[in-house]
């Protein structure tokens, strides 16, 4: 009985992974394309001799740093950088 109600547990917790997975998967597909030709942390210009950017996405917005370690700062305060690109969005459509 004990063995039954492990594998059971196990079972589930291998659904609920997958099921958060292709939600992410989902949500990173429908996310708003990032703007901007910079990084959103530190102003760099991505790609380039840096190399591919490191890509996420937050509240349906896709965000595009340097690399992942730049997501780190970003999630500390990701109010200031949400302000930062919708800063930046209206600023280059005047």
């Amino acid at each position: 009985m004990k063995n039954s109600i492990c594998i059971l547990v196990v079972i589930l917790a291998i659904v609920a992974v997958s099921c958060t997975r292709r939600v992410a998967e989902v949500n990173e597909a429908n996310a708003k394309p990032y703007p901007l030709k910079t990084c959103l942390i530190c102003g760099m210009e991505l790609g380039g001799s840096m190399g591919k950017p490191y890509s996420f996405v937050y509240q349906g917005q896709e965000i595009k740093t340097c690399d992942q370690s730049e997501k780190a700062i970003f999630d500390k305060d990701p109010d200031k950088y949400m302000k930062k690109l919708a800063d930046a969005e209206a600023a280059s459509k005047k």
